[in-house]
């Protein structure tokens, strides 16, 4: 950005001379509002980035004590509904998931079974307290999975606006450096000027 801006500068000076050879002079006004965008754009993009960043050590902070809870609830639901064949075999189907996704899942599916058939775990003098926590939990990682997978991707609209203009901005100033270095390729101070 601080190259295109000195260029734009440079340019200014030779703004007479780079026309004559036929460069639309507009892109050299162009050239420093387009640096100010794409800066814009940059900042906002690595505001993004840094909260995806976080988000990540978060999730791998706090996943491990997740993945722990429920396997913790999973041991006490099979041995709970171990005499239920219709609610064991959904306690296995959901052991056989894996991934973080399944994981955040999991959670709420668990919730969901043992508030729906609280006899068998009252029994096993389980805490029921724990469905809540199971539920609650599960919001809180699903938020914390999404922000650390999720939008800053290539497909971020961030990052494609940061993209585009930095597409946009070196494209101009590229145009403007092989005028510049058709026009003054006999001056050497100033030819050098036009090479990034």
């Amino acid at each position: 950005m601080a190259s295109t801006e000195t260029l734009a500068v440079d340019a200014n000076e030779d703004r007479d001379a780079l026309a004559a050879a036929g460069l639309g002079v507009t892109l050299i006004d162009e050239l420093t509002p387009l640096s100010g965008a794409l800066r814009y754009c940059q900042a906002n993009w690595m505001s993004v980035f840094r909260a995806q960043e976080e988000a990540q050590n978060q999730w791998k902070e706090q996943s491990p004590q997740a993945f722990e809870f429920r396997d913790e609830l999973l041991h006490d639901f099979s041995f709970a509904y171990r005499n239920l064949n219709d609610v064991k075999k959904k306690v296995i189907r959901i052991r056989e998931s894996g991934s973080n996704a399944d994981m955040v899942q999991d959670l709420l599916d668990l919730a969901v079974l043992g508030e729906k058939y609280p006899a068998p775990l009252t029994a096993i003098n389980f805490d029921l307290e724990k469905l809540a926590q199971s539920r609650t939990l599960s919001h809180n990682m699903s938020e914390l999975l999404a922000a650390s997978n999720g939008t800053a991707g290539e497909g971020n609209e961030t990052k494609v606006l940061r993209d585009k203009a930095y597409t946009l901005l070196a494209e101009k100033a590229r145009i403007i450096r092989d005028y510049g270095q058709y026009v003054f390729w006999k001056n050497e101070n100033k030819l050098k000027r036009y090479y990034a």
